[in-house]
């Protein structure tokens, strides 16, 4: 299989108040397409970091990343956001819709930035329907609940068929009936297109779903196994 995510010799260092935070520390592995990955670790373990370092969010102090062998932690602003458009998806905890538009238009504008309006349309309700809501297409953030707001945050992951996609605590702020079937959903797009998955959670029950883990402590990689299960 191909190399879809690489980094190497990762580290992130913030400073603050004169002070050197070593947030992630020698950072390496190679993540292959079709693979689903859970990354895991107690809070301040440097998960969301590494998430948004692998994005090209963020750039590393030192080390590289690297998605289908573009050095995205070298390219500019201009460069890296063209990647995340042909590339990447994101679904985030606190859903990050836009709020003055409907979830149809939500969901189609990862196709509006590539230019795709005409398509934008047809994909975006193919795929509120998929995840349940295509009776609420024309309703805003605000009218939808949590759940539902997450389920537009699948549908507009999914809408430019991502190669690669992110999820940061994808269930975390919804409860135990509703995150399962987001997850559920999460997992069955994923497997309907093929995408690579790369999800950051502290729930080990869905980090147990995941071909592998690799468990973060301190910033640092302390194990990265197949999962048995």
């Amino acid at each position: 299989m191909q190399e879809i995510l690489v980094a190497r010799d990762v580290s992130k260092t913030f400073k603050s108040g004169g002070r050197e935070l070593n947030v992630l520390k020698d950072i390496d592995f190679t993540i292959k397409e079709g693979e689903i990955v859970a990354i895991v670790g107690p809070s301040g373990s440097g998960k969301t970091t590494l998430l948004g370092l692998c994005a090209g969010l963020d750039n590393p102090t030192t080390g590289d990343i690297h998605i289908y062998k573009e050095k995205i932690s070298h390219l500019d602003e201009n460069k890296k956001a063209a990647v995340r458009n042909d590339f990447v998806g994101f679904i985030f905890q606190n859903f990050q819709l836009i709020p003055t538009l409907t979830a149809y238009e939500n969901v189609m504008v990862p196709l509006e930035l590539q230019g795709k309006s005409k398509e934008a349309k047809v994909r975006a309700k193919e795929l509120l329907g998929r995840v349940g809501l295509g009776d609420r297409i024309t309703h805003y953030p605000s009218q939808l609940s949590g759940g539902e707001q997450q389920r537009v945050s699948l549908a507009r992951a999914f809408s430019n068929t991502p190669k690669l996609l992110f999820a940061d605590e994808p269930t975390g702020n919804l409860d135990g009936e509703t995150g399962s079937t987001v997850e559920q959903l999460l997992f069955d797009l994923n497997k309907e297109q093929g995408t690579t998955l790369v999800i950051v959670t502290h729930d080990m029950e869905l980090a147990q779903k995941a071909d592998r883990i690799i468990r973060l402590k301190s910033g640092k990689i302390v194990s990265d196994q197949i999962n048995p299960s």
